[in-house]
């Protein structure tokens, strides 16, 4: 290996430990700041705490609460994940159209 990749992978190395820490840290409080925001708008609002729900492995849990990686899952535990999934999203799109008449949002 010569300098030249050596210094380039140090560098990776770097890169992503940042990002694997401070970025992960900086992400996390982001989105919970955005929950936390009354004043912000309800469909950034739903999509920050979806992803910390996501990060929580609180989607597709099995019957002890256990999430299966989808690489272990039936073709049958797919399609189930993928419906409720899509009616979950239904539902907050609903929830967010019906709000937004009323100034309302689905965290109020």
């Amino acid at each position: 290996m010569n300098f030249e990749n050596e210094e380039e992978t140090a560098a990776r190395t770097r890169a992503l430990h940042k990002l694997r820490t401070r970025g992960l840290e900086a992400c996390v409080d982001a989105a919970i700041s955005i929950c936390e925001d009354k004043s912000a708008p309800a469909n950034a609002r739903a999509t920050a705490s979806s992803s910390l729900m996501r990060a929580n492995s609180l989607f597709a849990a099995g019957p002890q609460g256990q999430e299966k990686q989808l690489h272990e899952m039936t073709a049958a535990e797919l399609k189930a994940v993928g419906d409720q999934l899509e009616r979950d999203r239904r539902a907050l799109l609903a929830q967010l159209e019906a709000d937004n008449g009323d100034g309302g949002d689905v965290f109020g």
